[in-house]
């Protein structure tokens, strides 16, 4: 995001709290922090952007924004788990959550010792764990096996989700903020 374009919205605390305009690989600060942000949003959430920029990040709309893009209820919403999206019958059918592609995914944390905590509700296949491995990987494993990971599980599904959501007209934050995720996925494949 250029000078030029910033405003005094929420869009601004993603773009500054993750400002990597650099040529090479995302980190593994990068991948972790859009995983958080991608949870349900909490005050520890609106503190860490608050951090971060000289913006006040509204907690409360930003559960309302998730509730509506993510949870539901209604027909628009984008569920945020990779099995919706790569399990369905056919190409523009949404599968179902815990499908083939949550064991998948679940298998790639077991062999690396890992499991979501016990504390998260969602899938394995949720978008933040995928993004929570990819920063495990990229701290602790070589670029090979991050881009084996991030082209067999995210790569396969985020364009996919990220129709959806920007069908759904999402506020200037989560717009950002999957737009930032889709960038970031892209130029992983660059070794650190």
């Amino acid at each position: 995001m250029t000078p030029a374009t910033r405003n005094n919205d929420s869009a601004v605390a993603v773009a500054d709290a993750f400002d990597d305009t650099g040529d090479g690989p995302p980190t593994a600060a990068r991948f972790a922090a859009l995983a958080a942000c991608w949870r349900q949003p909490d005050d520890d959430l609106q503190a860490a952007l608050a951090a971060e920029t000289d913006t006040t990040v509204d907690a409360q709309s930003l559960r309302a924004e998730y509730t509506r893009l993510f949870v539901g209820p209604g027909p628009s919403q984008s569920p945020p788990y990779e099995s919706v999206y790569r399990d369905g019958e056919r190409d523009a059918d949404l599968g179902p959550v815990y499908g083939p592609s949550t064991q998948a995914v679940a298998r790639w944390y077991s062999e690396y010792g890992l499991q979501p905590a016990a504390s998260e509700s969602a899938p394995p296949d949720h978008i933040a764990t995928e993004l929570e491995f990819a920063a495990y990987l990229r701290e602790h494993e070589g670029a090979e096996t991050l881009e084996q990971f991030l082209t067999e599980h995210p790569r396969n599904w985020v364009e996919s989700f990220a129709r959806r959501v920007r069908d759904a007209d999402p506020k200037p934050f989560y717009r950002t903020l999957l737009n930032v995720t889709v960038d970031t996925l892209a130029r992983a494949d660059t070794p650190p």
